[in-house]
């Protein structure tokens, strides 16, 4: 049975290549193709929040209607899961037919925006054989980049590669926006991503994007290109000849719920802390099982920053200052609480920490990297637990 599966696949994988060499490989386009930058809307999978963007060939003589993206990778890659969470996970080009990429896009309810390229028919054959050498496998993969190399910044660079002026993008600016001015607005609709993305990218993401590097998201792509013109010999085109949307996106996204929102949810579990510390400081039980979880959990994450910074070639995953209050030594803290002789250590490591996390609050809107507002109860709750600790444990000495 498993020889059957393997030959199938592979039976599969080599005429779909036969095909391909077919149509394309060595194969002129006609001087009536069309070239066009497919923007697709963003889905409701994490690996959709952001768009996707496709380059579509279209060549009615030659019967081809081909969709390449450079956006995907192989599940079956020895060690995937953790190649893709160090940022070692290679994506490559891919094609399939357009039929086939409007069918995917039907079923997930997501729209396409078309825009064909002013482009003669030197550019487009040009434009036509990157694509095929890129396809080829010594080439197609990539090593991917969220905010610097991408499906979208692929595209963007091809399509320049292969006009024969100069690319001018007109993109204005109204005022400097970060990449997180850009990003935040796709995360809106769901606060827990908005919130783990926001824990796991650090200072990178805070710097001012400059309007070329604004093109890392399709959207923003597409608008580029709609505004962009080619110079060329003293005569200007734009660069997008017509555009037409192919699908509307379909998908009623909901926004999550207020009491279900990390805000509201850190809001609750901030006040249960402030009240069981005002009614067990003045008692003889200490009631420490409530820090073993606050501080267990913030250790941990502290322990995935500490993971996503320093060994991961994401570039945007670091420096990340949620260090300070999600600290990795609250892990092995919370057992030294257990243990009476360490008492003294954790004494003066929250002490030093709870001028740490003052110094947050006080200065929350000025620290370089912005802080995500959904933690804050929780930064102001590890402050109150220090104090309270140190509080219990000043009492024992």
């Amino acid at each position: 049975m498993i020889f059957k599966t393997i030959f199938f696949r592979i039976f599969t994988i080599a005429f779909f290549l036969v095909l391909f060499h077919t149509h394309c490989i060595g194969k002129n386009i006609s001087r009536n193709a069309e070239i066009s930058l497919l923007t697709c809307s963003p889905g409701d999978e994490l690996y959709s929040q952001f768009g996707h963007s496709a380059i579509r060939i279209k060549d009615a003589e030659n019967n081809l209607d081909l969709v390449f993206g450079y956006g995907t990778f192989d599940f079956n890659t020895p060690n995937f899961y953790p190649k893709f969470a160090r940022g070692k996970l290679d994506y490559m080009l891919s094609y399939t037919s357009f039929k086939h990429f409007k069918n995917e896009y039907i079923y997930e309810k997501r729209g396409i925006v078309e825009q064909k390229l002013n482009l003669d028919s030197i550019e487009r054959q040009d434009l036509f054989s990157a694509l095929l050498k890129n396809y080829q496998i010594e080439n197609r993969y990539y090593r991917y980049d969220f905010l610097f190399d991408n499906c979208s910044t692929r595209i963007r660079d091809i399509v320049q590669a292969n006009v024969k002026g100069e690319i001018v993008f007109n993109t204005i600016v109204s005022e400097p926006k970060s990449f997180w001015n850009l990003l935040d607005p796709f995360m809106e609709k769901s606060r827990w991503i908005f919130l783990g993305i926001h824990l796991a990218l650090g200072i990178p993401c805070d710097i001012e994007a400059t309007p070329y590097q604004y093109m890392f998201l399709p959207d923003n792509l597409m608008q580029a290109f709609e505004k962009a013109t080619i110079h060329s010999n003293s005569t200007v085109k734009p660069l997008v000849k017509s555009n037409q949307i192919i699908l509307k996106p379909a998908i009623n996204f909901q926004k999550t719920t207020w009491y279900k929102r990390p805000a509201f949810l850190f809001g609750i579990v901030a006040i249960i802390g402030f009240f069981l510390s005002l009614f067990y400081l003045k008692k003889e039980k200490n009631f420490f099982i409530f820090d073993f979880f606050l501080f267990g959990i913030c250790g941990l994450v502290g322990w995935l920053i500490i993971f996503l910074w320093f060994f991961t070639d994401h570039q945007a995953t670091g420096p990340n200052w949620n260090i300070i209050w999600a600290f990795p030594l609250h892990f092995p803290i919370i057992f030294a609480l257990l243990k009476k002789k360490s008492h003294l250590f954790v004494y003066y490591y929250l002490l030093l920490h709870s001028i740490l996390l003052l110094m947050v609050l006080l200065f929350w809107k000025i620290i370089p990297q912005s802080f995500p507002n959904d933690i804050l109860p929780i930064v102001a709750l590890l402050l109150v637990r220090s104090l309270y600790i140190i509080k219990k444990l000043r009492t024992h000495f």
